[in-house]
């Protein structure tokens, strides 16, 4: 789930003060530094989500709350079956209404291309932040553990403002499996909270990506708990990356492909999302156009 909300955050306050800088590098080294141990606030996440995990094979995950799902879980979730192609897509629905829930239900039974999971979040770490929005950006990362040890060999977490043009997975090198994850890095990028993308990050089933997902879902709900005042979605798993390559042997990780995630149409691209500088009108006038006037009915 991307980051737009009716209220944008001031440009004054996009950053993490020094001193809340130093507590998320504690918080993402202790987080890598005991793998064994969840912190109690990973526990009460993993304990409030209801719903069925995809348990197998290759997996795509996106978050919403009930504005983003009818805004664009839809649209992404009709841009996956109109390829015809088996897909399995997870969605985490963040503090649903059971209009959205029944809706969740109704088409995990009549997709005919799309496996369609979803899960349930109250949301209960999103209690006290200044912007429910911070929450929202990251619940996918805390999800994300769960379903890998479920079963799920591979596992791309995307935004939900986005549609598929084609299937990501050809996209993937074959030596992935032998990496810890794959992120949009941009190292060129001054500060932390910006030297990661998380429009798109994969994880696999190997000890190692296990391992970082756990420490990236462990190092946000602490800090969630720190009342954070802007997004920590980007800059912990920076830090969590950071530190594990200076600390663990055979820890790597790589750059998501370029044709992954179209910022411009491509379409070459297997994503078109409304990240980057393209106004969120032109998105959708992309999305309705790829969809057709048809598939956008509801």
């Amino acid at each position: 789930m991307s980051a737009k909300s009716t209220a944008p955050i001031p440009k004054s306050e996009k950053r993490h003060s020094l001193l809340f800088r130093w507590m998320l590098r504690r918080n993402a080294r202790q987080a890598l530094k005991l793998p064994q141990v969840r912190a109690r606030e990973t526990e009460l996440f993993r304990k409030s989500i209801k719903g069925n995990l995809p348990n197998s094979g290759n997996v795509l995950l996106a978050a919403c709350d009930d504005r983003y799902f009818y805004n664009f879980a839809l649209g992404l979730i009709k841009s996956i079956e109109r390829l015809g192609q088996a897909e399995a897509f997870h969605l985490l629905l963040l503090q649903p209404s059971g209009k959205v829930i029944e809706e969740a239900a109704t088409l995990s039974k009549t997709l005919k291309h799309v496996r369609l999971t979803y899960s349930i979040d109250p949301c209960a770490l999103a209690e006290g932040l200044p912007r429910r929005e911070i929450y929202y950006t990251a619940a996918r990362f805390l999800l994300a553990p769960l379903i890998l040890e479920a079963g799920v060999e591979r596992l791309l977490m995307i935004d939900v403002d986005a549609v598929m043009n084609r299937s990501p997975w050809p996209i993937i090198p074959s030596d992935f499996d032998h990496q810890s994850g794959a992120f949009i890095f941009r190292r060129n990028e001054k500060h932390p909270w910006r030297k990661i993308l998380a429009s798109a990050v994969l994880l696999n089933n190997s000890p190692g990506s296990m391992r970082l997902a756990n420490a990236i879902a462990v190092s946000i709900a602490v800090s969630l708990g720190k009342k954070p005042k802007y997004h920590i979605d980007q800059i912990l798993p920076f830090y969590v990356c950071d530190f594990a390559s200076k600390t663990i042997q055979n820890f790597s990780t790589v750059d998501i492909p370029p044709k992954l995630m179209g910022y411009d149409y491509e379409p070459e691209a297997a994503f078109w999302t409304v990240k980057g500088h393209q106004a969120l009108d032109t998105f959708i006038s992309e999305r309705d156009r790829l969809l057709g006037p048809t598939e956008q009915e509801n």
